[in-house]
């Protein structure tokens, strides 16, 4: 185990050193061609005369990296998992889901875009606690635990986009990085009720300035090879598909689905069946947005007939200038699910989130202090441990408390 674990931090040094030298070296080889082509003529023996305010070609290569961290106090109990649930990320609890006070990494992230308009690729990589959380056990046997996206893509026209590999999945409003969205933590929705990410091939068609179609042939959710889940037995691929309608550029409404094709026997994790809606205003400094999503898994209940999954998540945010801001999301998830014996799952949550960037005209810095309450009808969130390593033994009650504060630092607010 320990050769294991020194052989991904050397190969995570070796890819944050690539990434680095990436990032750093192009720019005074860039900076000396373009100052030659401002100074020297085209051999037509012409003068040519510098021009300071010329502005200078956009470079078709985009780079990015940010590190977000933070500091928490949450009411499970120490040793205990976070929640048996396993629905919320990415504070209060660690790698191994353990309920966790104190500071911690959540991400380091490189972001890396070549967009030369008729083709591209992009690759994002990250780093840290939450992205072990995010992938999870069998992301790590198949090498892309240090991936969330990593594609090409092709413009036949201005309006088609055609790409191929892994992408983040397109359901849901919120982001993975926290900064873009209203609140630091991410909602139990998010984690507990979306698809984390795709590999496949992605259309996306511009209809008009309004409305907009996305359709999708997928590895099912998750799921980078065939033979990562239900050791290859079952491998056929699974459908999905975004149509999206803005309304005078303040409005927008987004209605997406998923669809597997064998509902018995597939590698959907799942999503047998899957719905996704927002709705999204956006009003000077103000900004809400609506997000409801179903799941339907074939004899999926712990009673054996159909699960039914339902939730909501409901969140807004207002910028005061610049430098100051406040978020509040309320959720509501109903599932046929079992953590303590019963049935069915309820779960509340709400989250009050103050935003801080203290440093005037700039949004690189952003400080966050955040305070969030859940309640859940089974008893899924840890209250004491009874020092053994079976978690299982431990006790749970129905609420739960963190106060939370992050800090991100960013290349590209």
């Amino acid at each position: 185990m320990q050769s294991c674990d020194t052989q991904q931090t050397r190969r995570a040094c070796w890819i944050a050193l690539a990434c680095l030298t990436i990032i750093w070296l192009p720019t005074p080889l860039r900076a000396q061609v373009s100052d030659e082509a401002s100074t020297s003529g085209a051999g037509d023996g012409q003068e040519i005369v510098s021009d300071p305010d010329r502005k200078k070609p956009l470079s078709p290569l985009k780079l990015g990296m940010f590190v977000d961290a933070y500091a928490a106090w949450q009411t499970s109990g120490k040793g205990t998992l976070a929640t048996l649930s396993e629905h919320r990320a990415f504070t209060g609890q660690g790698a191994t889901l353990l309920a966790e006070n104190g500071l911690s990494l959540s991400f380091l992230g490189f972001d890396a875009e070549y967009d030369a308009g008729s083709f591209g690729v992009v690759a994002n990589l990250r780093f840290g606690p939450a992205a072990r959380i995010f992938h999870g056990d069998s992301d790590l046997a198949f090498g892309i635990d240090l991936l969330t996206q990593a594609y090409a893509l092709y413009r036949p026209i201005p309006e088609v986009q055609l790409d191929a590999g892994m992408f983040i999945s397109p359901f849901g409003y919120e982001a993975l990085e926290s900064w873009k969205n209203p609140n630091y933590t991410i909602s139990a929705l998010y984690t507990y009720g979306q698809p984390n990410w795709h590999m496949g091939f992605r259309g996306k068609w511009q209809i008009d300035e309004a409305l907009s179609f996305t359709g999708m042939v997928i590895n099912g959710i998750n799921n980078i090879s065939e033979t990562q889940q239900q050791g290859g037995l079952d491998q056929l691929p699974q459908l999905g598909g975004t149509l999206s309608y803005e309304v005078g550029g303040a409005l927008s409404f987004a209605l997406s689905g998923l669809f597997a094709l064998n509902q018995l026997s597939n590698d959907d994790e799942g999503y047998d069946a899957f719905s996704d809606f927002v709705a999204t205003l956006e009003l000077d400094g103000f900004i809400t947005a609506l997000n409801v999503d179903y799941i339907f898994t074939r004899d999926g209940a712990p009673n054996g007939d159909d699960r039914h999954f339902i939730g909501f998540m409901l969140t807004s945010g207002y910028r005061f200038n610049d430098m100051f801001g406040i978020a509040a999301r309320g959720e509501y998830l109903r599932d046929d699910a079992s953590f303590d014996g019963r049935d069915v799952w309820h779960l509340w949550t709400g989250t009050l989130t103050f935003d801080v960037r203290p440093i005037p005209d700039k949004q690189y810095l952003i400080v966050r202090w955040e305070n969030r309450w859940e309640h859940s009808n089974q008893r899924i969130f840890g209250k004491a441990s009874r020092g053994t390593e079976v978690t299982d033994d431990d006790s749970y009650r129905h609420n739960w408390f963190e106060s939370v504060l992050g800090v991100v630092v960013t290349t590209n607010p």
